[in-house]
């Protein structure tokens, strides 16, 4: 009995962490027990335990006598965690120089050729995949799990304000360019220059997206939006 309270935790808890890291359920998006008692076909114990442990993460907010919403972080909260991206990002970059096998570096070199066609279309979509696969063989590269685990939970924590970045105008190209210099330094060896670039890169595209989520109403913690109404899915 006890593994199907489990089974029924986990199952409501990923729903609810997917939808909201790719911004189904966008920040400040309110969310009814009840709805989620009646989508999943569970008693209200394991809904209430998925938000408890999504709260825990930062996912969730909690507020006593007014209810349960997406979480929307503050400005300052983003950009302390983009702060620490920058960091984390350009050490594991550092540490993929000196660790990155030959034929891993001849990988990289041409994923990052290959995507010359996607940042010339600027197809945001198709540069989302060809970007997470790009920092992905970095953070393999890397060789160090701990770092990697980091940089993906606050990845995951700001996903769904980093998601339109690559909407704005020239922003592809830009992020392509980056892209290269690290490239360089990496297959020339030199782990001090990528993580300067890799830093910059990440500093860079944190300023730019800053500047893009100040013009979205509603979608930061200190905006005085209208609160929005659950919406209820199947």
């Amino acid at each position: 009995m006890q593994l199907a309270r489990e089974s029924a935790v986990e199952r409501v808890r990923r729903e609810l962490e997917y939808e909201i890291n790719n911004g189904i359920r966008p920040p400040g998006e309110p969310l009814d027990e009840t709805e989620l008692m009646e989508r999943f076909k569970v008693s209200r114990t394991p809904v209430r335990t998925a938000i408890l442990q999504l709260a825990s993460h930062g996912l969730i907010a909690i507020i006593p006598r007014s209810g349960t919403y997406v979480a929307r972080m503050s400005p300052q909260e983003l950009l302390s965690m983009l702060e620490v991206l920058a960091e984390m990002e350009a050490a594991s970059a550092k540490l993929a120089t000196r660790r990155m096998r030959t034929e891993d570096r001849q990988k990289l070199k041409a994923l990052h050729a290959e995507a010359e066609a996607i940042a010339v279309s600027e197809d945001s979509a198709a540069y989302e995949r060809y970007n997470a696969e790009w920092h992905g063989m970095i953070y393999a590269a890397s060789l160090n799990a701990y770092l990697t685990e980091q940089i993906l939970s606050i990845r995951r924590r700001t996903k769904v304000y980093r998601r339109s970045v690559f909407q704005e105008q020239g922003r592809i190209k830009t992020s392509y360019s980056d892209h290269g210099k690290i490239v360089e330094a990496i297959l020339a060896g030199n782990a001090e220059e990528a993580y300067r670039h890799m830093h910059e890169h990440i500093s860079g595209s944190s300023k730019d997206f800053l500047e893009l989520l100040a013009r979205i109403p509603g979608l930061m913690a200190d905006d005085q939006a209208t609160p929005k109404r659950a919406v209820k899915r199947k």
